[in-house]
């Protein structure tokens, strides 16, 4: 009797298994290509979605965004948009006190360098549940090392840009009309950039050799390292990627620190950049300073040159742009697989809606052109091999967003200024690079936050006057160091460490 009992036992497991294998396997494909689970994803909202940018607001972004939600509702998307700006000294402070009120914003800019504090914040609202639901086109084109780098705790931050991301800091842009009316060579080292100042100081007395960058570019020369907890020489801490030990370190300890500010303090010293490579009060505005011919290099990032081409082709019909990149003979780090990022607050109601419209600017070329270059033959034409071109587009009518905040590399149009043989060097840009042992990694600030508060007021604090030429250096930098060391550094460096060796014990960043 008991054995016919547990026979039948058996039988009924087997068949609830066999049910089961069968229900999960629906799941996965139906007959139309379906599957329950997206049947029972919650319904879109009608919504109208509030995003925040830093600078200013474009011309005719009402008509842009007027056919935009045009468009969205014709793709069955319930969603408009409210799009909102502020000075970009005052952004990021101000994406934390809207969440710390409660002010209902949904998506913002963020960036690889603050993401995790903004995390520990709880400013950010995690996405991985709205993607699965309504990112598809978003997850598919999106590496995965670029998914990593916007990953704080197991849990996805941010939608980051598709671009080409391996060193694409590590770059000064220069005036080449005027590289090539003195002969000069093409830049590649520092003696390369001594040259061009040099020869800009003495021949083009009008011309401010370089402002508005604080030597980024110098890494390549001095130490190319990854930076964590911060961007650049704001950052506290960073990895050597060609340390054998991996360490967490202290970046105001290091040569390459040091080296670069010396190297600026050589250039001011010399008249080639104003004091306090940082102050813009020679020029409040140093972007039309560059455009209008009154500085002969500035900051640049990798496509930055495609972006600033039209407004200074606008100012100098004849003139030239290039793209400084120091010791291309060196390996090309691809630290992080993010830099800017577009995340959805923590006081957002509409993380779905957020998600879905980003899952449509991503998913055809209609819909980037729409929402990055406007209306077709309104704000902008085509030219017959595809490129963006502004003539006959009076100025009122260009559209030119921060499309630096969402670029995706697959529908990237340049301008008619850019060569073909640039376009695909850009395109191709990440092909060589070497996956740094850091790739993915993201610190998680949460234990560590009151010290990095800290560190970065007496880095705020510090940083500006120690690229004066005119510091008492040793005198301020004692200060400085002992104030780090007061306000905790060690323990950052010590806790950074413990996680990036859990990262790298669990297979996480290139793997030797």
């Amino acid at each position: 009797m008991k054995k016919a009992a547990y026979a039948g036992l058996i039988i009924v497991l087997a068949v609830i298994i066999v049910v089961s294998f069968r229900a999960c396997s629906k799941e996965v494909s139906d007959d139309r290509g379906t599957t329950p689970s997206e049947s029972a994803k919650p319904p879109l909202q009608p919504a109208t979605l509030k995003l925040l940018f830093p600078l200013d607001k474009p011309a005719s972004q009402d008509e842009v965004v007027q056919a935009v939600e045009a468009k969205l509702a014709k793709d069955g998307l319930p969603i408009k948009l409210s799009i909102s700006y502020v000075p970009y000294d005052q952004y990021w402070n101000k994406v934390w006190l809207t969440a710390a009120s409660g002010e209902p914003y949904d998506i913002a800019l963020t960036a690889f360098s603050n993401i995790s504090d903004f995390v520990a914040k709880k400013v950010l609202a995690p996405l991985d549940t709205a993607l699965e639901d309504y990112g598809q086109a978003i997850v598919q084109s999106t590496p995965d090392y670029a998914f990593q780098g916007v990953t704080v705790g197991g849990h996805i931050y941010g939608i980051p840009r598709v671009m080409p991301i391996s060193e694409f800091q590590s770059f000064l842009q220069i005036r080449g009309d005027l590289r090539k009316k003195y002969g000069l060579p093409e830049i590649k080292t520092v003696a390369d950039m001594d040259l061009y100042l040099e020869t800009i100081h003495q021949r083009e007395p009008g011309i401010t050799p370089y402002f508005y960058d604080t030597g980024r570019f110098l890494l390549r020369e001095y130490g190319d390292v990854a930076f964590f907890a911060g961007g650049y020489l704001n950052a506290p801490v960073y990895i050597d990627p060609a340390d054998p030990q991996l360490k967490v370190r202290n970046t105001y300890e290091s040569d390459f620190f040091r080296n670069i500010m010396f190297k600026m303090h050589d250039w001011q010293d010399k008249g080639y950049v104003p004091y306090g490579p940082s102050d813009t009060s020679k020029y409040p505005d140093p972007e039309l300073a560059f455009n209008s011919g009154k500085v002969a290099a500035t900051w640049s990032v990798v496509l930055k040159q495609t972006e600033r081409i039209d407004a200074f082709k606008a100012m100098n019909p004849e003139g030239e742009l290039e793209n400084v990149y120091l010791h291309p003979e060196k390996p090309k780090y691809l630290f992080t697989g993010a830099d800017n990022i577009l995340s959805v607050l923590s006081t957002s109601q509409h993380v779905n809606e957020s998600v879905a419209f980003l899952n449509w600017l991503r998913s055809s070329q209609e819909n980037y052109d729409l929402f990055t270059y406007g209306i077709k033959d309104v704000n902008y034409k085509l030219t017959p091999e595809g490129a963006v071109d502004y003539e006959g587009i009076v100025p009122e009518k260009q559209y030119m967003p921060i499309s630096w905040t969402w670029n995706d590399i697959r529908f990237v149009r340049f301008s008619k200024y850019i060569s073909p043989a640039y376009s695909q060097l850009l395109r191709n840009w990440d092909k060589e690079a070497v996956p740094s042992p850091t790739l993915g990694f993201v610190p998680d600030l949460a234990p560590i936050k009151s010290e990095i508060a800290q560190l970065n007021v007496i880095i705020s604090e510090y940083l500006p006057r120690l690229y004066d030429a005119k510091v008492d250096w040793d005198g301020e930098m004692a200060g400085f160091r002992q104030k780090l060391k007061d306000a905790g550094i060690q323990h950052v460096i010590t806790e950074i460490q413990k996680q990036f060796d859990a990262y790298r014990a669990r297979g996480g960043g290139h793997q030797p």
